[in-house]
């Protein structure tokens, strides 16, 4: 069934129908300019975009007869991946500026300005709106600051001869822009209005031992910081496995945010398993792995998967899981805990059980960025980005914008638990100083020798073994180039 879809919020003079067929009947006028550039997938019923050359895809992005919110929004999350802001903005300022075909009688043109000129020069306005102020991740340089330039130009002296009320919006969001105003709402909120449960805090907080501090409440302050981290991550860094990129001289990092969390994670498990190594004595060594596999179990009934996986993966790392006497020495309990968090990142079926347990989720959540790098990896890796004619291959870029909107679904909504600087501090002190995966690896041979059934020395790779469940491929997505 089509639905009817207006041009704006505010009552614009026409009102389109999604997915309207060009039929024989149509003037010829009134037919799509570029309509031999895009190739459409008809399987299923349904006609969806599977390929185009730029200018078709923009011409689609704005059509008169049509509108399909689910191409748009793919192609503004997506756009970077085969063209770049300055040159969109070119293309979309041209065509706003389209002219009528010659020998056209008066009624003819009439016709042609009211239903296909006017319309797409609103359709132009709504997508640069939309695009600044949803899909806007341009670095804070004098390149950007051109480009806006560019486009208040266009705002003050092309859209005004538009009737529509989004044309002073659009002024003002350029505007806003120009500011370096942010155009979200920040996923802070104010502890005064919201019932946050009490921390729960050890009996001294001067020298604070990790045994100390309840298993719940180290979960709530790890999810703290880990949401302030997964937040951040912006839609272009999703692109292109920009996250294993080096930035060239002089440039900005391409994926700062992922390669912060990315990071993190990799700290996280060197902390947990660092800590268990740094321990002489075996019970303690098992006090250790009980307090984190409470702390991982914690925050996977907080939906924070991703803190969860990192100490799961920290507690299988090769120099913790070879450690036979300590393990055999954890309780019947522990382990009746630990092995559902590790059937839940298990890699049998691409994930299954994971990948189930997050469609069912609802924010807030963290998922872990891990899987959603290897998808994204998979995508880029397994599809051309051009078909053998050239184009775009736009069906590629449907599956990565699938990955990327699931990622921003969790982005917004905070967890509401009351921050605690002490122990935040404490946390992210241990992080830095954790050890890595050579030391490990040593200290673990001197705490429990090899064993003749033990493979000849060598150094790990970090998170891949039994324990924990981790294929080597979602580790290399993980891995900073």
């Amino acid at each position: 069934m089509s639905q009817a879809v207006r041009l704006s919020d505010q009552g614009s003079p026409e009102t389109i129908t999604a997915g309207q067929p060009i039929t024989e009947e149509t003037p010829w006028f009134l037919r799509a300019d570029h309509e031999d550039e895009v190739l459409y997938d008809t399987d299923g019923g349904v006609s969806t975009v599977k390929a185009g050359k730029l200018s078709g895809l923009v011409e689609y992005l704005t059509r008169h007869d049509r509108l399909d919110a689910s191409f748009n929004h793919t192609f503004l999350l997506t756009y970077r991946s085969f063209t770049s802001s300055a040159e969109l903005f070119e293309i979309l300022a041209q065509r706003f500026n389209i002219k009528p075909p010659a020998a056209l009688t008066n009624a003819e043109l009439q016709v042609w300005t009211q239903q296909k000129q006017k319309v797409i020069q609103i359709r132009i306005i709504n997508i640069l709106k939309r695009w600044l102020e949803q899909f806007w991740v341009e670095p804070d340089d004098d390149k950007t600051k051109g480009l806006l330039d560019k486009m208040r130009i266009f705002a003050e002296e092309s859209v005004p001869t538009v009737q529509t009320p989004a044309s002073q919006g659009l002024l003002a969001v350029i505007e806003q822009r120009h500011r370096k105003e942010s155009m979200t709402t920040s996923p802070r909120v104010s502890m005064h209005n919201v019932n946050t449960p009490a921390p729960l805090l050890p009996k001294k907080m001067k020298k604070v031992k990790l045994l100390d501090i309840n298993p719940i409440e180290i979960a709530r302050q790890l999810t703290l910081i880990e949401f302030q981290l997964y937040s951040k991550m912006r839609l272009d860094e999703c692109l292109n496995k920009a996250w294993q990129k080096r930035a060239e001289a002089g440039a900005q990092e391409p994926a700062p945010n992922i390669r912060a969390l990315i990071h993190h994670s990799n700290q996280l498990a060197n902390w947990v398993g660092g800590m268990i190594l740094a321990k002489d004595d075996l019970k303690k060594r098992v006090r250790i792995i009980k307090h984190f596999v409470e702390v991982a179990d914690v925050c996977r009934s907080m939906q924070n998967y991703s803190t969860a996986i990192s100490i799961i993966s920290g507690l299988g790392t090769a120099p913790v899981y070879r450690l036979g006497r300590t393990w055999s020495q954890v309780s019947e309990r522990t382990c009746a805990v630990l092995e559902p968090l590790r059937s839940l990142v298990a890699s049998t079926k691409n994930f299954h059980q994971y990948r189930e347990t997050l469609r069912s989720a609802s924010p807030p959540c963290i998922p872990f960025l891990g899987v959603y790098l290897m998808d994204l990896t998979f995508i880029e890796d397994g599809n051309p980005s051009l078909t053998p004619s050239g184009m775009i291959n736009f069906s590629k870029r449907g599956k990565a914008a699938a990955v990327i909107r699931d990622i921003q679904r969790f982005q917004t909504s905070p967890f509401l638990f009351k921050p605690v600087p002490e122990l935040q501090e404490f946390i992210v002190g241990n992080l830095q100083s954790a050890s890595d995966v050579n030391e490990m690896h040593e200290r673990s041979l001197q705490l429990e020798p090899r064993t003749p059934h033990e493979e000849n020395d060598a150094p790990p790779v970090p998170y891949v073994s039994t324990g924990s469940h981790m294929t080597s491929i979602l580790v290399a997505s993980m891995v900073l180039r």
